[in-house]
């Protein structure tokens, strides 16, 4: 599965907290909460910025011979600490891991610390970015390809481009960490669609949005897609909660599933120090051919 422009995440839950009145959880339209919430995001990302912290991945493989009766081929984990970096690349945003330990060892570095390594040209940063990018997958377990897990890649849904591709309905309010929201339904129904193919072909996501009424600010979001061939379904969920060093919200955890028809795959990220990344970096994007 791959995104339009910059390869980026598919799928995403998140959750935080703040208070909601009563009343305005039956008084107000859909639309107007569908219009608070697009603003919400269209600030949120301004506000963004790039961010630096530190991740502990777990991962889990299981790979399967489908045979009668079937069985387990190979069962896999492995553990990885990284530095995590979330940064701008033109109008998207990319998620970059630098690998520390595999497994409690140490790895050699390929590649120096993110603020030593992004400098002043253009062109040589939009290399590095290639690089970091491989690097953030080449430990990654099973046969499924993911260089897609940005953790607020849901957010696209309601961004104002995207918005009018979706028909939305409402499902009921829920509470999300003790709060009350509106519990509302998503599913895209025109291109150009959000996560393609690798032959660029409409992958069309579906999924559920916590929204706060009042504010529009997103609580939890779940967003799902399926590749039909080769089948590969994907999901990825995270919770976020205030960092002590950025005034916006930030990602504590991310749990993925990618299944295949052959493999499972689990992970698990743990999420901490986030605190903006003061090296001013400027890319040479190409044009989408």
């Amino acid at each position: 599965m791959a995104t339009r422009g910059p390869k980026l995440a598919i799928l995403i839950i998140l959750t935080c907290g703040f208070a909601a009145s009563a009343p305005a959880q039956t008084a107000v339209p859909i639309e107007t909460v569908l219009a608070r919430a697009s603003e919400y995001v269209a600030q949120y990302e301004s506000e963004l910025g790039n961010l630096i912290g530190a991740e502990e991945y777990v991962q889990s493989s299981v790979l399967m011979d489908l045979s009668v009766p079937p069985r387990i081929l190979k069962r896999e984990q492995r553990r990885t600490t990284s530095d995590f970096l979330i940064i701008q690349v033109g109008e998207e945003w990319a998620a970059l891991r630098k690998v520390n330990r595999v497994d409690g060892n140490k790895v050699k570095e390929s590649e120096p610390s993110f603020d030593q390594a992004f400098d002043a040209s253009p062109a040589a940063n939009a290399k590095l970015l290639d690089n970091f990018k491989q690097e953030s997958t080449q430990y990654n377990l099973g046969n499924v390809h993911r260089d897609i897990n940005l953790p607020t890649f849901a957010l696209h849904v309601l961004r104002k481009k995207e918005i009018s591709r979706f028909v939305f309905d409402r499902a009921g309010t829920a509470k999300v960490g003790g709060v009350q929201t509106w519990k509302i339904r998503f599913r895209e129904m025109a291109a150009p669609t959000l996560v393609v193919t690798a032959k660029n072909e409409p992958l069309y996501s579906k999924g559920t949005l916590w929204i706060e009424p009042d504010t529009g600010r997103v609580l939890q979001t779940e967003f799902e897609v399926e590749n039909p061939s080769p089948r590969v379904d994907g999901y990825i969920a995270v919770e976020y909660s205030a960092g002590k060093n950025v005034k916006v919200l930030v990602p504590s955890s991310m749990v993925e599933r990618y299944e295949s028809t052959y493999n499972k795959v689990e992970c698990r990220a743990d999420y901490m120090n986030f605190r903006p990344f003061e090296v001013d970096v400027k890319f040479e994007i190409s044009e989408p051919k």
